[in-house]
């Protein structure tokens, strides 16, 4: 092969190259900027809990739009987050009063299930309420692999701390009411839903956190929608939480100070997200 056929062969392997460069889509984070807002405003998706390897392989944007900030919120402020506290306060709450049982507040088809997955006695847990057995004593495979220590919340909080303030969009006990103020029927919706999830792990787990890597909300809200006839109780206090929020984020976004508000990775999907509730308040998101 003479010296021109291979200038011509690797010049056309170049454009090849470079045409599948172009063609291949930019890979998202779960990060979003306001672009219409005072001053720089961002929206980051966080997995509250992750395996060691599962940051982002480009951390550039994520260390910008933090470099941009001076205040960051998160889901509850990480200085007045006592978990041991919280527990205690969601235990306390989970409970009915003396006398009353789980089995009188949730369907046959629903305690038969409870029976048949405990495995502890039914003493144990016939006094909690549905909201509280799945908060509090469900636990999926493959949660022993991953820790809060590794989440994106932590990585930004470590950095955050040292540069700017730091606060949370809702408090402990409005948390705490989240889930105590659920009627029978949610309570016991978000149960089934939160089984049926646990009932897909640890698949589920690699799912979302490949979800999450890849920037892809539809994905996200794939994985966790309820299907079809399906309990809802899970992303009803999912989205019940966004609504509460979403007028605190439009009130910072309205301050002018540099912000970044953190929520968990499901919070941003969805139709009634709170990227898609600020967009309907009129607000322009770039997801970066």
């Amino acid at each position: 092969m003479n010296c021109r056929v291979i200038l011509l062969v690797a010049l056309c392997a170049m454009l090849f190259s470079l045409r599948a460069a172009n063609a291949a889509p930019q890979r998202k984070q779960f990060l979003w900027r306001v672009v219409n807002a005072p001053a720089p405003f961002y929206i980051v998706g966080s997995m509250h809990q992750l395996r060691r390897d599962d940051y982002p392989a480009d951390l550039n944007e994520f260390n910008q739009a933090i470099g941009q900030s001076q205040h960051f919120i998160f889901e509850r402020d990480p200085r007045a987050n006592d978990q041991l506290d919280l527990w205690r306060k969601l235990s306390a709450a989970g409970m009915y009063p003396h006398g009353e049982t789980i089995q009188q507040h949730v369907s046959p088809s629903t305690w038969a299930l409870l029976k048949r997955i405990a495995r502890v006695s039914q003493s144990e847990y016939e006094r909690q309420k549905p909201w509280s057995i799945a908060a509090l004593n469900l636990k999926a495979q493959g949660m022993d692999t991953v820790r809060s220590k590794w989440s994106m919340d932590h990585y930004i909080y470590e950095k955050a701390r040292h540069i700017g303030q730091v606060s949370g969009l809702e408090t402990m006990d409005e948390f705490v009411r989240s889930f105590s103020e659920m009627s029978d029927h949610e309570g016991e919706s978000f149960l089934l839903q939160s089984i049926e999830y646990g009932q897909r792990s640890p698949e589920l787990l690699y799912q979302t956190i490949a979800a999450w890597k890849a920037g892809s909300t539809s994905r996200m809200y794939q994985l966790y929608a309820p299907r079809e006839n399906g309990a809802a109780g899970y992303w009803r206090w999912i989205e019940r939480r966004n609504a509460f929020w979403v007028p605190r984020i439009e009130n910072a976004m309205k301050s002018g100070a540099p912000t970044m508000v953190i929520v968990g990775a499901l919070h941003p999907c969805g139709p009634r997200g709170v990227i898609a509730e600020l967009q309907r308040r009129g607000y322009k998101l770039e997801q970066l």
